[in-house]
């Protein structure tokens, strides 16, 4: 059953650990690093409550929001479409790594050569999404072999003799704190470091996509829900509502095993991407502070290729291009499953219209969309500020969403399953500590940005 945690890796994989977490390094050197932990660890309890919903009824998360409250439902949705707007930066910024892989078309800038595949891996990953048989076998298999071998090839890589190095310094700098600005901090990077510190994991709305995936996947109750097929799959039925269950000894056995696998696959996910962020501060600290070179504009991922030329040359340049190609391709293809489901899921709650086509129908209408939207908003800036802007309104919506979401698990859902589902105050403190820490750090943004 292992899986959506591993997906939930690749995905988050794209950005903080590739782009955001190695610039700063790269700009401000050990100064942001001692957040890296914390950040990751900030994301874990909102990602198991929202995991929890799906398994205790089978329902996704939205289905669930609409439940508690339709209202909160609808501004929900409203601020993931924003966020929803600007993610075909992440296909641009895996164009910019494509276009220097090989330098074609032969003659273009790096704008217009990083254009041109970004638009190209937005039409292939189109193709695959809607040509599929069941859209999340084929998420899940690509998503562990770019999650594995990217991976492998970040810890091969800090094996490196010129990076050992650095060993002392930079863990050291991963467990002291430093407060306040750095010296050199320039005041435009403050969305990007709100980015950065939301893209360390999965957070935002993004983290919402892990229920689907656990639903896909038939985890707990959602393995009686009916999976979503492509084009060239058998359309199976889909429940439109979830599932509770009766208090009894076997129930409470499956209850413990079942939120046990939720931890667990959750952790493992977490874990893999903490690991993947760590190695790859650690490569710009020892590799490109030195000499100056900080991602950016329309070589946002192609900087980061000194990671494997040091040890390997120029077939490790290219190879390393070639993973952040995939590292980035990976997220334009799981975040349009994964807010295409997640808007066919609000329409399929709320809409007449939407109910009557079904969700596998509104689902392939949203995939065209948002690939459309992709193909739109690409030319429109460099990726970095496009994936900024999303990643501001990401980390804002988790001081937003986090009481809604115990609301949902820990006060309606309570109220309808049997007490020994509820965890312990324990896991409520945790909850709490995180919320506290998403609210304080959006009023200080939002003092800082609107004076």
């Amino acid at each position: 059953m292992f899986g959506p945690g591993l997906v939930w890796a690749a995905l988050a994989q794209g950005t903080g650990e590739l782009i955001f977490w190695p610039a700063f390094t790269a700009k401000y050197g050990e100064w942001f690093l001692w957040l890296i932990i914390p950040a990751s660890l900030m994301q874990f309890g909102a990602s198991v409550e929202i995991g929890r919903y799906t398994l205790l009824t089978g329902e996704t998360i939205f289905t669930g929001f609409t439940r508690l409250r339709p209202l909160a439902a609808v501004l929900l949705w409203a601020g993931m479409f924003a966020a929803t707007a600007w993610f075909g930066a992440f296909a641009s910024a895996g164009g910019t790594a494509l276009g220097t892989l090989t330098m074609f078309p032969s003659g273009w800038d790096d704008r217009a050569r990083t254009i041109f595949w970004a638009d190209t891996t937005v039409v292939i990953f189109f193709l695959v999404l809607v040509g599929s048989r069941y859209v999340y076998a084929v998420i899940e298999r690509f998503m562990m072999v770019v999650a594995t071998v990217s991976l492998l090839g970040v810890l091969v890589a800090v094996a490196h003799p010129k990076v050992l190095a650095q060993a002392g310094p930079y863990w050291s700098a991963i467990v002291t704190p430093h407060l306040g600005s750095p010296k050199a901090w320039d005041p435009s990077d403050l969305e990007s470091f709100l980015t950065s510190l939301v893209y360390v994991g999965m957070g935002g709305f993004y983290s919402f996509m892990y229920a689907y995936w656990l639903r896909e996947k038939g985890a707990g109750m959602a393995g009686r829900m009916g999976r979503l097929a492509g084009l060239r799959g058998h359309a199976e039925r889909i429940e439109p509502a979830g599932f509770l269950f009766d208090d009894t000894p076997g129930n409470r056995e499956s209850h413990r095993r079942w939120t046990r696998y939720l931890r667990l696959d959750n952790g493992m996910g977490l874990a893999t991407n903490l690991v993947t962020v760590l190695a790859m501060c650690w490569l710009a600290l020892a590799l490109l502070r030195p000499e100056g070179l900080v991602p950016k504009d329309w070589e946002l991922a192609v900087v980061q290729s000194r990671f494997f030329e040091v040890s390997w040359g120029p077939i490790g340049k290219a190879l390393f291009l070639l993973i952040a190609a995939a590292f980035l391709a990976d997220t334009w293809l799981g975040v349009t499953d994964g807010f295409a489901h997640m808007h066919a899921d609000w329409c399929c709650a709320n809409l007449g219209w939407a109910q009557r086509l079904g969700l596998r129908r509104v689902y392939l209408g949203w995939v065209v969309l948002i690939a459309a939207g992709s193909l739109a908003t690409i030319p429109l800036a460099a990726p970095g500020p496009l994936i900024a802007i999303g990643g501001t309104i990401n980390f804002l919506s988790m001081a937003v969403y986090i009481p809604i979401l115990f609301s949902l698990n820990h006060v309606y859902l309570a109220r309808r399953l049997p007490a020994w589902t509820r965890p312990s105050w324990i896991w409520f403190a945790y909850l709490f500590g995180s919320w506290a820490f998403y609210v304080g750090v959006s009023i200080w943004y939002l003092k800082l940005r609107l004076g």
